[in-house]
């Protein structure tokens, strides 16, 4: 299995957002966003205790401004210890998902 890599970056909002709290646009160039949005509501699935989390489970509906239909996604989580993505990776195909499967695809974030 060949994961995709995901960068997140944590930014200070009082940084980044100008007064009317939408990305700068300096913030805007230096990543080459556009200067229109889409809207998205996100609401993860969890018991209060978030016993699905702490399984290592994110569940979630998405729906996106403009489309017609909800999606229903979900992440298994492996933790990454240093830089060792390929042990990550074997603990996760030893408990049935590998790379024969299509049903889903890696990431690293």
């Amino acid at each position: 299995m060949v994961p995709d890599y995901e960068v997140k970056l944590l930014l200070n909002p009082s940084v980044v957002l100008g007064t009317d709290f939408k990305l700068t646009s300096s913030v805007r160039s230096a990543f080459g966003m556009p200067d229109t949005v889409t809207k998205m509501n996100v609401e993860f699935l969890d018991t209060n205790a978030k016993d699905i989390y702490n399984n290592g489970w994110s569940p979630r509906i998405r729906k996106t401004e403009g489309e017609s239909d909800f999606e229903l996604s979900y992440k298994k989580r492996y933790a990454i210890t240093g830089s060792d993505i390929t042990g990550a990776l074997t603990l996760a195909n030893q408990q049935g998902f590998n790379s024969g499967d299509i049903r889903y695809e890696a990431q690293v974030e």
